[in-house]
Order: C-alpha cells, then sequence, then structure tokens
C-alpha cells in the first residue's frame, strides 16, 4: 500500500523455474520467516527459492493421472480434503491419511493429478511437509458475471474470493446463500468455513 494503516499479508512472487519458500528479514534466510509487516516495519525483505514444484495452475493443465508435487497455502480442511491455494489457482488436494497441516500452513503434497467431479485435484496425496504461513489474498470480483462465466471449467475452485456488494437472497437446506449482485446475477456459493 502507498499509505501503509495497518498489517498486511505478504503474498509470494513468482520466479520462472523456481519455488518460493519464504520471506526472511535476513540474506542468508535464518531465523523465522515472515508472512506479515505493518507500518513500523522497516528493512529489506529477501525470498527464498529453491527446488522447483508446478504451481497449481500448472498441475491444473497436467494429463490426468500424472504423478506430481504441489504447493500452496492451505484454505479450508474437510476430512481428508485439502483446499490449497497459490498466486496461481487452488485446487483439492485429497490425502491418503488425515492431514498434518492447518489452514494457513504452506505445504507440499505428492500425488496424482485427476479430474474428479469435473474438478481437478491432487488425489491419493501424501503432504511432504507443512508450516506456517498466511492465508492467502482473497481474488476479488466486483461482480458475480466473472466469477460464474468461468464456472463450467472450474476455475476459481478452492479459490479464495470475495464478491463486492452483493446481498443474500436465499439458502439451500445445508445453508449454502444464493447470492445476487446489483447487476441481478446470481449464484449459489459453497461455504468453505
Amino acid at each position: 500500500p502507498t499509505e501503509p494503516t495497518a498489517e498486511w499479508v505478504l503474498n509470494a512472487p513468482y520466479k520462472e523455474g523456481e519455488t518460493f519458500f519464504g520471506w526472511y528479514w535476513n540474506a542468508d534466510f535464518s531465523g523465522e520467516k515472515v508472512t506479515k509487516i505493518d507500518a513500523s516495519s522497516n528493512g529489506t525483505l529477501y525470498a527464498k527459492f529453491g527446488e522447483y514444484i508446478p504451481t497449481v495452475a500448472e498441475v491444473r493443465a497436467l494429463e490426468n493421472d500424472t504423478e506430481t508435487k504441489v504447493s500452496g497455502v492451505v484454505n479450508f480442511i474437510s476430512g481428508k480434503n485439502v483446499y490449497i491455494q497459490d498466486a496461481t489457482a487452488g485446487i483439492l488436494v485429497y490425502t491418503t491419511e488425515t492431514p498434518n497441516c492447518q489452514v494457513g500452513d504452506q505445504i507440499v503434497a505428492k500425488g496424482k493429478k485427476v479430474i474428479y467431479g469435473g474438478a481437478p485435484e491432487v488425489s491419493s496425496a501424501v503432504i511432504e511437509s507443512a508450516e506456517a504461513a498466511s492465508v492467502a489474498a482473497p481474488t476479488v470480483f466486483e461482480t458475480l458475471a466473472a466469477l460464474v462465466a468461468d464456472s463450467l471449467e472450474h476455475k476459481y475452485f478452492a479459490t479464495n474470493v470475495t464478491i463486492s456488494g452483493v446481498t443474500i437472497v436465499a439458502l439451500d437446506s445445508y445453508n449454502n446463500p444464493t447470492v445476487e449482485d446489483a447487476l441481478g446475477n446470481q449464484a449459489l456459493c459453497y461455504k468453505m468455513s
């Protein structure tokens, strides 16, 4: 922000051919990972990169039944379903065991890219690492039109989104809201928290 007044979450940068592993105050990446800063923060932050792990968008584009790794920040966990997001997209990681992570963790998982229920996921996954991070900043939409237009491709599945200026017009039997924007567009939203 040009006029910082509060604390804010640091986004993950992208560097071709490498994977982002966190921000640090020290050039040798020692000390604790920095996930948030505020108006009083002062200094240089260093981005740590390492072994290349495909972005979520790249994993979503892989052929079905391709073994892969994926990394992202956990948005939501339901049983063995772990919903993650990076700077490029979101995806469901279906784990073989109860996940050893929590919302806000940056995870690396290994599994097989498949399509399930029309949406891409990483199935039969094993979480190789999990460490504290920050939940990804939401993708912001001013109207429902762009979000709904991309729903058939599941473009924003497992992605943290915010839609400005919507009104809840109905609730289904699971308390999932149907929302309407100022243009009269409607969409059923599945709550993840």
